[in-house]
Order: C-alpha cells, then structure tokens, then sequence
C-alpha cells in the first residue's frame, strides 16, 4: 500500500442475513461492558462515538490534574464516595475553581491503584471483545495510548478505531455494503493550528505515513492536518473505488455533532453520506432528524456554514504569516511536503463553502499560500496526485447540489450517554429502522411538588384572607353609583404584596398597553386614557 494512501479494511462479511447494529457513546472505560450490552439487544457489531476510556496503567501519572478531575468525576468504575472525596479538592468561587490539592491529600495520591479504565485488561489478554467494535476517540482521552494503537504498538482483537487514516468496509450477506469513515476528538476553531502535546513513539512510526493523535494526555482535539489527510484519503478511496463507494451506505462517526459543527458537517456533505452518528450533550433522550425536519428553508440551513467559514477565515488571517514559517522549518522534507499538502487541501476544501451574498462584509480567501521558493520545492510532490485531484475539483462544482441533498436525504443520530440510552439499527433487505432506548425524564418529582405546592396554596389562602379582613376593618370605604361597596386600599394592598398590575394608563405600573383598534397592541402603541 503506497504512502499516504487510506487503510481501508477488507470487507467484514456477515455471514447472515440482515444486520443489527449498537449505536453507543461515553462507556468511559467500562469495557466489559460491551459483551454484556452486544448479547443484550442482539447486535452483530457496535459503533461507539468515543469517550471510550483509551487510558493505561500510566494515564493516571501523565494527565494533567484540571483534565484528570473531569474524567474521574464522570468515571463509571470509581465509587461514588471517591468521587466525592475528590470533588472536596476543588473550591469554586464565581468564575474561578481552586484546586486545594497537596503533599497530602493530592489527587495522583488518591487515585493510586485505581483503575479508570479496564483498557490494561484488554491490553494483556486477560479479557477479549467478543464482538466487533468500532469507534472514534472522545475528547477526554489519553493522547500516547491512541497513539501507540494507531503505530500498532498496542492492539485488541475487535477493537478497530476509526481516523482520518483508517476507514472500515462491512458487507452482508444480501450483498449490502456499509463504510465506515469519521474522525474523532472535539474541535475547537483556536487549536484547529495546533498539534498539542509531542512525545516519542516508541516502535518504528517511519513504517507508515501517519499522522500522530493531536491534544494532550486527557485532552484530545481535532487538526487542519488532520482534515486534510482525511479529505486526502478519502478522495483517493473515492477516486480508486468509485463503484464500491456509490453502493455503499455510508456513515460519518465524530465525537462532536456535525449538525453543531459546520466544518464537520461539510465534510459529511462534501463526502456525500448518508448517516452521521456522534455524541449528544448528555441529553436524556438519543435524536434522530435531518436538516430539513429542524430548518424553516435551504437558505437559513446554509447560513450556519457561512458564519463558521468567516471565523475560520479570520483565524487564518491572523496567523497563516507566523503558521508558514512553521511549516518551512519542519526539517524532515517528506514530513513537510505532506503537512503542506494536508493543510492546503483542508483550506481549498472549506474555501469552497457557500457564502450569502448579502452579507457586506469582506470576504477573506482561505488558502495556503507559500513564498515562490517553497511553491517550487513543492511542485513535483503536489503533482503526483493528479487523479485524486480531478475528483476533488468535480465534487467541489457540484458542491452546492451536494448540499440541497444533504439538507433532506442525510440523516444524523445524536446519541445520549450509554448510562441513559442508546439507538440500534436494523438492516434488513437494505432497509434500516431504528429502535430507541431511553431512560428518559423522570416526572415523580411533580407528584411531591403538586402536593408541596397544595400546602403552600392553602398557607397562602389563609393568610390572605386575614389581611383582607384586617383592611376592611381599617381601610376607607367608598361606593359606586349601584351601591357597590368598594375598598380603595384593595388596589395599594394588591401592589404592595404581589408586584405592580398592568393598568390603563401610564401611571400604574406594568406594561404600556395597545390602543384598542390597533393591531398587535399589547405592549406598545398610544395609551387610551
């Protein structure tokens, strides 16, 4: 396999009829988990869109303690008297958290043989996947550990990690093929220029060309480098298996939400899916919708697009003089030809977003652009990838249908943590339905606030109820022409207690009110006196 070029799996046949697959995120370590929940619902394979608990047995000492403190409090295999030990650590005051670690009670000290995640387990042998796995990392993940998966130096019998380097092709036995692409980590537009954290890799990465996992040890982020080796790869699977790529339904794995993240979802578009599956904001229910169910029209879709290329284009602006210079003094010439090659394919792909032509404001070009030497230390490099480069330039002009396709046929399954819920997908003569499963809202709570709310009621009630007597005894009386009998301290008494009312005119209290007759009066307009 040449350099640069994706690994792609050999088809994973299923040697049945039909399909059923787990759709599952935040197991947060608790592997063994996976067997249990693949017999459970009945599923052949499962997708996990990351948080999967990449840590070993000296995450603990490499991870940063602000990053440490979020995984441990949300960590599945710690009791909850820890966690809470360890959240008296930190003291919050206004915007500021203090971390009140020391000699003795420091956090590394307390989690000292505890285990964050069954990963070693796996590592040894000791315990095994019994069903295919596929996932993305999450953002809270130990960067080394992914790293040393992805030069080989670790590796689990069914455990397969999606990248911008490694797409997954399963086949069943009705003869529907389905890939598997996606990237994971968060994406954050300020580190999108920033690869994070370098260690050495033990082994030999040179076998390869790879791109190291970007973030810190507890923190891992999406790359430009990245996007553009992904969009490389896939234009260069596209380009050489055109046939088996058309029939296959696709599917784009991330651990952020497309739909959240134009510069995702363009990809999606611009890599024409079908599905894209990722992490929900620990909602209590999976969603599952297309562009069309949650947009008033196409236009309003495509304006969210047009609002990320601007502050990409800004940030590009700012930094692409200072970023060059980087990039001209990587040493390694094949190292920097190809971060060149990745950082100006991503830039021409999201230059190429639609921009509303009503917006006045200027309109910044993303391109990497190199001084005149450079372009020519380049050229013969750059030009050995013509073919993938004629696909690339057919789907950016057909780039605006490819969104109008996208915004009603494209379908997105958010899913909520696994400890609330999870989705399962039934293929069956090429036809996918979905299963939900939630835990969902609890509403016994209302049962103690309808009867709390009753007591109150009834306080309340009784109380008023003396303090009317009280004014009519003290209050002054007067009487209308029918000999109504009215308390003028009743309207003070109102104000007083419960807040202005909305009156006629200006003068008291409220709302201004609509002048009758007028339409839409409410709270505007000429006051009837």
């Amino acid at each position: 396999m040449s350099s640069g070029y994706p690994i792609v799996s050999a088809p994973r046949l299923i040697d049945k009829n039909g399909l059923k697959i787990l759709l599952i995120a935040e197991i947060r370590g608790e592997l063994s988990k996976l067997n249990d929940l693949a017999k459970q619902y009945g599923s052949d394979i499962i997708i996990h869109t990351g948080n999967f608990g990449f840590f070993d047995e000296n995450s603990i000492d490499r991870i940063h303690e602000s990053y440490l403190r979020h995984i441990v409090e949300f960590s599945p295999l710690l009791s909850s008297d820890l966690i809470t030990s360890i959240s008296k650590l930190s003291k919050v005051s206004g915007d500021n958290v203090e971390h009140l670690s020391n000699n003795e009670t420091n956090l590394k000290k307390i989690l000292e043989n505890q285990l964050i995640s069954e990963l070693p387990y796996f590592l040894k042998g000791e315990r095994k996947l019994d069903y295919p796995v596929y996932t993305v990392s999450g953002m809270c993940e130990d960067s080394i550990v992914l790293n040393k998966f992805k030069y080989g130096i670790y590796s689990i019998p069914n455990l397969f990690i999606i990248d911008e380097d490694h797409f997954y092709k399963i086949k069943t036995k009705d003869g529907t093929n389905i890939l598997l692409t996606g990237l994971g980590g968060s994406l954050s537009y300020h580190k999108l220029f920033h690869h994070g954290t370098s260690y050495e890799i033990p082994g030999d990465p040179t076998k390869i060309d790879l791109i190291p996992v970007s973030g810190d040890p507890g923190n891992i982020w999406v790359t430009m480098l990245q996007l553009g080796k992904l969009i490389d790869n896939f234009t260069k699977y596209y380009s050489s298996e055109r046939d088996s790529f058309d029939e296959s339904v696709k599917f784009f794995i991330t651990h952020q939400s497309p739909t959240r993240e134009p510069l995702l979802q363009h990809l999606s578009i611009f890599f024409k899916m079908d599905f894209t599956v990722s992490n929900g904001l620990h909602f209590k229910y999976p969603s599952s919708y297309n562009e069309l169910s949650i947009n008033p029209n196409f236009e309003n879709f495509k304006l969210k697009f047009n609002e990320s290329r601007l502050k990409l284009s800004v940030i590009w602006f700012k930094l692409q003089e200072k970023f060059i210079k980087l990039l001209e003094n990587i040493e390694d010439l094949n190292e920097r030809n190809n971060a060149i090659k990745y950082i100006s394919l991503a830039l021409d792909v999201y230059d190429k977003i639609p921009v509303s032509t009503s917006n006045h404001e200027e309109i910044l070009s993303i391109k990497l652009t190199l001084p005149e030497k450079q372009q020519n230390a380049n050229k013969d490099s750059l030009e050995t990838d013509e073919s993938p480069k004629k696909e690339l330039t057919s789907i950016i002009r057909q780039l605006n249908d490819l969104y109008y396709l996208s915004f009603q046929n494209t379908w997105h399954f958010n899913l909520c943590d696994l400890s609330l819920g999870s989705l399962v997908l039934n293929l069956n003569n090429g036809e996918f339905n979905m299963e939900c499963h939630a835990k969902g809202f609890n509403f016994n709570y209302r049962k103690d606030l309808s009867s709390d709310m009753k007591k109150i009621s009834i306080s309340s009630q009784n109380q008023k109820q003396g303090e009317q007597d009280e004014g009519a005894s003290n209050g002054k009386k007067s009487f209308t022409n029918d000999g109504a009998e009215s308390l003028s301290t009743s309207r003070t008494h109102y104000n007083s207690k419960n807040g202005s009312r909305g009156g006629r005119g200006r003068g008291r209290g409220g709302f201004v009110r609509g002048s009758r007759g007028r339409r839409g009066g409410g709270f505007t307009g000429n006051n009837r006196e």
